[in-house]
C-alpha cells in the first residue's frame, strides 16, 4: 500500500478531483496549505497550495500519479505546478469496522 501526497495549485484541484473519481479511486484527503518552494527564489513568497492524500493499493500508483501529473500541469513550464510523493505504508486500519490493509482503503 502507498500514501499519495499531493501538492498542486488550487486552480488544478477540480480538475484533479474530477479525474480520480471517475477513475474509481476509493477517496482523498484534501486541504489549503501555504509555503514556498523555488519560486521563493524569484521573489514571490509564500503561496497558496491544495495539499491532497490519497491511501491506494500498490496496482493503483502509476494510474493516480498519470491522473495528477496530467491535471496539474500548466503547460507553461512556470515554477510553481506542485510535487507529487509517493510513501510506503507498512499497514492502515479503518478505525470503524476494525479492517486492516487494502479492505481498509
Amino acid at each position: 500500500m502507498k500514501k499519495i501526497e499531493c501538492i498542486v495549485r488550487p486552480s488544478k484541484f477540480d480538475a484533479i478531483r474530477d479525474a480520480l473519481k471517475k477513475s474509481g479511486v476509493g477517496g482523498m484527503t484534501a486541504y489549503e496549505v501555504s509555503g514556498f518552494g523555488n519560486q521563493r527564489a524569484r521573489g514571490r513568497g509564500s503561496l497558496r497550495r491544495m495539499k491532497i492524500e490519497i491511501y491506494v493499493d500498490d496496482f493503483q500508483v502509476d494510474n493516480v500519479m498519470d491522473i495528477v501529473m496530467k491535471h496539474a500541469r500548466t503547460g507553461t513550464g512556470e515554477t510553481g505546478d506542485g510535487k507529487i510523493a509517493v510513501i510506503d505504508l507498512e499497514t492502515l486500519y479503518r478505525i470503524r469496522t476494525g479492517e486492516e490493509g487494502a479492505k481498509a482503503i
